[in-house]
Order: C-alpha cells, then structure tokens, then sequence
C-alpha cells in the first residue's frame, strides 16, 4: 500500500472521530462539581428535616418567602422518597466523570458516548427545572440554591454540545442520529452511542445512589412510613367535632380557607416542639388552601409552660407571633425570663414594655379562656391538632399529613 493510499486512511478516520474540546470539557466539569456541591447542600437539608424536623434556619432561609428550609420540607422535594437534590447529586456525578473523561482522557472515541450521553440527560434535567421552578412559583418561595442549580443545569446543557463539536444548529440533528444509533438502526453519528454500557453505569450509579438515600432516611420521623391509605380511611370515620376558637388566637395561611386546622399546644411539651418542627414546615405548600389556628394550652405539669404562653400571646402583640413561635420551641430547654428578653430585644421591642404585657390580665383571661376551649373540644394530650374537626393522628409523617389535606381538598370540589 502506497503512502499516500495510508494517509488517505488515516485522515478518513479521523474525520470519522468525534471532536471533543477539552477547554470545554473542563468548563463542564466546573460547573458538574459546583452543582454538586449545591445539591449536596439542599439534600443534606432534607434530611435534616426528616431527621430532626425544621429546628433551625439554613443560610438560605433568609425571610419568609426566600426561604430554602420551607421548599425542602414540601412534596415537592422529593422523587420517589429520596430527595431530589439528592438524584442531582448522582446526575453531576454522573456528568462530572463523563467530562473529566473527555477532558482529561486520550481517546475521544471511548469518551464520546458519556459525553453525548451527558448532553442528553442535561436537555432532561432542564425541563425538569422548569418543572421545579414552577413548583417554587405554586408556593410562592425562592430557593436561591434551587435556582443555582437550575442554571448550572442549564449551563451543562449549552457548554456539553460545544464540547462535543456540535453547533447550535446541529442539537437536533444529532439527537436524532443519536437516538436512531442506540435504537440499532443507520444513523450519521461518527462513534458508537455504547448503550448497552452507559445505561448499565448510569443505572449502577443511581440505583446504589437512591439506595443509600433510602437506607440512611430508615428511622427518621419525618420520613416514616406507615399505611397512608388506611390512615386516610381512619381519619375521615371520625365524627367531627365542633371545635370554638378564640377569635384573639393567631392565624396562619388563608383566612377565608374551607380547611382549619386548630392547635392546642404546650411550650413545654416535647411532643408540641416536634409538631412546630415537622408539622408546620408541611403546610408551606397549602398556605393559601388552609387556616390554621394556634391556641395554648399549657398543662399543669409544666412549670414553664404557661409563662411561655403568656411571652407567645404577647409577641402576637408586639406584631410576630409566628416567628417568636418557633423559637421558643427551638429554645424549649431554656424557656424563662431571660429567653423571653432576649427574643424580645432581638426584634427590636422594648423589654419592659414585654415584661408588663405578659403580666397583664387581659393575657391570664386569654390563656383561662383556650384552656376551656381546649377542654371543650375533648383534649386528652398536646399537641392536639384537628382538621375540621377531625383529631389529627401522625402529624410528625409528612406524606399522612398531605394525604388527609388532599383528600379534604378533593372533598370540598
């Protein structure tokens, strides 16, 4: 064979070798591991909540409504019992290694199909942002977190294709070429798409992955799991009652709501501090749809608790009940004078003007008159919580909870 005849064959093949860009491979891998770290962040909180409840404030929670504490305990926070930052975790892992391999490895042939593999999951992972960003919308919350990872999804899905060679207006082209390769059938792709193999660690990774997820959420409160259908059932045999509400007792969500949702709880009760922390955050995507109403009902047995109810009706006073709310809860095992000081001078009131408002009368009435209501409506034990009139049983599972909602929602239609 001539040398000219060899050289022809060389330069055939390596027209038919796909391109891969290292510079952008790199890019890609930047912005795989800053995803990674995002969603390693948000999926850490998830299983905080579910370990522990909503105890205490993330750094991404900055108000009521930029807040990533409150989506990560919603619905919407999770696939399939595993928390969705967490499958986005395995996604950059996944894209991360496949552009290391393109950026750092010598064969382009043996990279090319992680990296189209990469680009297609990234067009996936993108509409399923639009789909989460949505659901950030229906709850009227920002996610700043969420949102850095929308975009680095967004990012890995232009940069992938740059790095593979392709123009903008090629995308369509090869997706088709690509898809017809993996199905067995003629296509212009200039590598083989390895399917069979690509799949086969793809599905490795996330089947160990969500695995893992499952195993290390086994236990927590927050993600227990119990017959959600027969609670259902259970619940909705009661008889409701009629259940009074103190028309001083602060409100939360929707006013006007065809769903109230009444609280008797005691500051002192370890069992109420569990209901602050995981039955609360589960309502953040009902807001508009239900009413809930918190009223005290300090018991006897809890030296504290009733000078916990007093500094609580006083802060509703003071104009932020809701958020002195959860930080008695949070700081139960310090509940006193000098808490109730301290979170008073925190927001800016004056302290003897608090100290006098929680010794006022008016105040004592308030506490006699939700302890005889309590009393009314049957309680036997705090937290006591009802749905329209129905007592509420496994408050601390967010999916039971959600479940009774719903099905109350589907009622009323």
């Amino acid at each position: 064979m001539s040398r000219a005849s060899r050289n022809k064959k060389r330069k055939n093949r390596e027209a038919d070798n796909p391109t891969i860009k290292a510079n952008l491979m790199w890019i890609a891998v930047g912005i795989a591991a800053l995803g990674a770290a995002m969603a390693l962040y948000l999926a850490d909180i998830t299983f905080t909540i579910a370990a522990e409840g909503l105890t205490s404030s993330s750094a991404c929670s900055i108000n009521e409504w930029v807040n990533c504490d409150l989506v990560q305990a919603s619905s919407y926070a999770r696939l399939f019992g595993v928390p969705v930052a967490w499958w986005g975790l395995l996604f950059y892992v996944f894209v991360g290694f496949s552009a290391l391999y393109g950026a750092a490895g010598k064969n382009p042939q043996a990279a090319a199909p992680y990296v189209a593999a990469s680009f297609l999951v990234s067009i996936l992972a993108v509409l399923f942002s639009i789909l989460k960003g949505f659901n950030l919308y229906q709850m009227g919350l920002l996610c700043p977190v969420c949102v850095g990872m929308y975009a680095a999804n967004l990012g890995l899905m232009l940069v992938l294709p740059f790095g593979l060679g392709l123009s903008f207006g090629q995308w369509a082209g090869f997706v088709a070429s690509y898809v017809s390769a993996a199905s067995g059938k003629e296509s212009d792709l200039k590598f083989s798409p390895k399917i069979v193999t690509v799949v086969s660690v793809f599905l490795i990774l996330f089947t160990v992955g969500g695995t893992w997820a499952v195993n290390k959420q086994k236990g927590s409160p927050g993600a227990a799991s119990t017959d959600i259908g027969r609670s259902v059932q259970n619940h909705f045999r009661q008889t409701p009652r009629v259940v009074e509400t103190n028309e001083e007792a602060p409100v939360w969500g929707n006013p006007d709501a065809e769903i109230t949702i009444v609280e008797f709880a005691d500051f002192q009760c370890p069992a109420c501090r569990q209901a602050a922390a995981f039955f609360k955050p589960t309502l953040g995507e009902y807001e508009d749809r239900v009413k809930f109403v918190f009223m005290n009902f300090p018991l006897r047995q809890h030296a504290l608790a009733r000078g916990a109810a007093s500094a609580a009706i006083c802060s509703q006073e003071f104009g932020d009940f809701w958020g002195f709310h959860d930080d008695l809860f949070r700081n139960q095992p310090s509940l006193g004078t000098s808490l109730y000081d301290r979170l008073a001078s925190d927001r800016g009131w004056d302290t003897e003007e608090f100290r006098a408002c929680m010794r006022g009368s008016d105040v004592e009435a308030r506490i006699e008159k939700e302890l005889e209501l309590g009393s009314a409506a049957g309680l036997t034990s705090t937290p006591f919580i009802l749905v329209n009139g129905r007592r509420l049983s496994a408050w601390n599972i967010a999916d039971n909870v959600r479940a009774i909602l719903n099905e109350e929602l589907r009622r009323l239609q």
